[in-house]
């Protein structure tokens, strides 16, 4: 019996360490994820922590729009705000459409010649194809404000100043599109095209019933970027445009600030809470196409 208790003494210990080893990791797992998921509550706190004072502000007097520590609920509930911002001198409503009608159309156009430029650098071939796209890209490297004067002049000659035309005509295509394109395109096999090619299927019938199709995730994402880029855009407008019936969004806010800072806090910060509800709608749509992307690109690479 004493023989059998010494020996069985040291498989226990043996079972016990086991255990004691096999929940190490469960507990680094554990660890693991509390600080995760503190990391993004701490994130995510920070990121609607703007937008949260942005909406209270637009809620309460102007006058203590500054308070310090800031006020994160408001005493008294002005909804009236949001009457005065539409109805105020500055016509937002008019601003707003101004800058849907100027996304939509440059978004429009960029799903249209983005994908067709981004497969041709991809999948075919043509003299100067390397160094074309070598300038394409140079031209990433290039400042807005650098281009920002021939450009204006340009659109001076053809008589589009002040004209929603003067921002929709440049923003038609980008560099930046042709690339996220290309690179998608070259990750498509080659084999399909080749077999689209071997029954008979011209380039254009290749491009447009069989790559395009297959890049409807990676189009749709460019069209979020490009409209929210458009509709967010101030610089340009800032230079093109300069009446209040053709400002766009931004412009319009600002406008409604004034030159020195000493407009309507408050409703400022309600015709802001009602630009970004477009821009918020868009993207809560079109959220799957961009997940969607970002994932078919993770499993290529």
């Amino acid at each position: 019996m004493s023989e059998f208790s010494i020996s069985a003494a040291p498989g226990r210990r043996t079972d016990n360490a086991s255990r004691t080893d096999r929940k190490k990791p469960h507990r680094r797992r554990g660890l693991g994820k509390a600080v995760s998921v503190s990391l993004l509550v701490i994130g995510a706190v920070g990121m609607i922590a703007p937008f949260l004072w942005m909406f209270t502000t637009s809620l309460r007097d102007a006058g203590h729009a500054y308070d310090l520590p800031p006020q994160w609920l408001p005493t008294q509930w002005q909804w009236f705000n949001y009457a005065d911002a539409v109805t105020g001198p500055v016509p937002i409503l008019k601003n707003m459409l101004n800058s849907a009608v100027i996304a939509i159309a440059v978004s429009i156009g960029m799903i249209i010649t983005a994908p067709m430029a981004g497969y041709a650098f991809a999948k075919l071939e043509f003299p100067g194809k390397t160094p074309i796209f070598v300038g394409l890209l140079s031209s990433l490297m290039v400042p807005a404000q650098v281009t920002i004067i021939p450009l204006f002049l340009l659109m001076r000659t053809f008589g589009l100043l002040d004209n929603p035309l003067s921002l929709i005509l440049p923003g038609i295509t980008g560099a930046l599109g042709v690339f996220l394109l290309r690179q998608f395109f070259l990750g498509l096999p080659q084999e399909i095209i080749d077999a689209a090619r071997m029954d008979g299927a011209s380039a254009w019938q290749t491009y447009r019933l069989v790559a395009l199709p297959l890049a409807k995730n990676a189009v749709s994402t460019l069209g979020v970027i490009t409209f929210l880029g458009s509709w967010n855009a101030y610089f340009a407008p800032s230079i093109f445009l300069n009446s209040t019936e053709t400002a766009t969004l931004p412009l319009g806010l600002v406008l409604m600030l004034g030159p020195y800072g000493a407009g309507n806090v408050a409703q400022v910060m309600a015709a802001t809470t009602i630009a970004i509800a477009p821009a918020l709608i868009v993207f809560l749509v079109a959220q799957r196409w961009i997940i969607a992307s970002l994932t078919q690109s993770a499993v290529k690479g």
